[in-house]
């Protein structure tokens, strides 16, 4: 493959990975533009908690993440924040969880994120064993949000609105069972009526450890977290009931977080378990194949040969033809630079490419063997208008006989 045709194909193989690499970013997974709301600490988009998680550890509390579920698997930390999680804790979960609470644990949690579909209760396993119920609040539920008195919520400004605020669940809610829930220190109020006022923050003594909980994790993500006062008062909370000691994990798994990814295994992931990763493959493939087809040889390079019933042309013949279509495309001057390569050849001198290099040619051969007539024809060949290439080629025959006796 000669020169050109090399940098012709690397060309091509460099435009099509160009391509493909603009088409596969365009076309990345709609996940990674953060559409959907996570309160996870790796995310620091306005939904994530990545803010939150570095203030703690500001005030020397590390934060790690949580990426294995809550049962039958690592055991589970002492202090955690489990903030509206996309996977339901399992009742496995929920008793090995409360169970570690109990054992002196600290809990932040913050219930699922529920469709606002009328007033439908929503209780999920933690839910029920705390004895907490949701529902999408109607007119006045969300009114009036007032800070109780307590040492956690001293010197802070008027809280926002809430979207939405838990409340006890009753005995028939709980399905006649008399079990007692634990009690709850309000930490943040709301409501219309003074007699029912909904809880939108609290705090939940269980056993030597406690439970922190948020109606909405809102407050706490990137978006939030520096102008709304109920971050100020989940940061005092976890800061009081925590040591420098304790880690707190952020549960990960539950956000729908497996594992670390690498960034091989997530293009793996796009080119082979989606639809627009797969798609864009196939083109790559087939622009590769035809690219591959058109440089490729198929057998064996043959010279044609003249069929056994006709005679071959004579070198004169060919010659004499190829001056017809020189005469016939007015071409003396390409045809006499063609000549003139033969003496340069024996010169050791570059071909003239035009009628320049072709004078400065002669010039060369004078001052090597000096004047000749051979030389002088060629040069008033040149010149004539048309040029004449009988005497262009007479003076050629002429010099290279006289160079052949010498």
């Amino acid at each position: 493959m000669s020169g050109t045709g090399r940098f012709r194909t690397f060309a091509w193989v460099g435009v099509i990975a160009l391509g493909a690499g603009l088409a596969a970013y365009f076309a990345r997974p709609a996940g990674r533009t953060a559409l959907d709301v996570r309160r996870s600490s790796f995310r620091a988009t306005p939904d994530g908690v990545a803010a939150f998680a570095r203030g703690l550890e500001r005030f020397g509390r590390p934060t790690a993440p949580r990426l294995t579920p809550l049962a039958d698997a690592d055991p589970v930390p002492g202090a955690l924040a489990l903030l509206s999680p996309a996977v339901v804790p399992s009742p496995a979960e929920v008793h090995a969880l409360l169970e570690r609470v109990r054992r002196g644990g600290t809990l932040v949690y913050a219930p699922e994120l529920f469709p606002a579909i009328s007033s439908t209760l929503r209780i999920t396993p933690l839910m029920d064993s705390l004895g907490l119920a949701f529902r999408v609040p109607r007119p006045g539920d969300l009114d009036r949000p007032e800070w109780a008195a307590h040492s956690l919520t001293d010197g802070l400004p008027a809280p926002a609105a809430p979207r939405r605020a838990l409340r006890p669940m009753t005995s028939r809610e709980l399905g006649g069972d008399t079990r007692s829930a634990p009690p709850v220190q309000a930490l943040l109020t709301v409501g219309s009526d003074d007699d029912r006022r909904w809880t939108s923050a609290g705090l939940m003594p269980l056993g030597e450890g406690r439970i922190i909980f948020l109606s909405d994790a809102e407050p706490l993500s990137n978006a939030r977290v520096a102008d709304d006062p109920l971050a100020l008062v989940v940061m005092r909370a976890v800061l009081i009931h925590t040591t420098p000691a304790d880690t707190i994990f952020f549960a990960e798994f539950h956000q729908g977080i497996r594992g670390y990814e690498s960034t091989a295994r997530r293009w793996a992931g796009f080119v082979f378990g989606t639809a627009q990763g797969r798609t864009l493959l196939q083109l790559l493939l087939a622009v590769l194949l035809a690219l591959a087809c058109a440089g490729l040889r198929f057998g064996a390079p043959t010279t044609a040969v003249a069929p056994s019933d006709l005679e071959r042309r004579s070198p004169l013949e060919h010659v004499s033809a190829l001056g017809d279509l020189y005469e016939k495309a007015r071409a003396r001057r390409t045809a006499a630079l063609l000549l003139l390569a033969r003496p340069a050849r024996g010169a050791r001198c570059p071909p003239p490419r035009d009628v320049a290099e072709a004078r400065a040619l002669i010039r060369e051969l004078e001052a090597r063997r000096g004047e000749q007539p051979a030389l002088a024809r060629i040069r008033r060949g040149l010149r004539a208008d048309p040029v004449d290439l009988t005497m262009v080629a007479a003076g050629i025959d002429d010099h290279m006989g006289r160079r052949a006796e010498s």
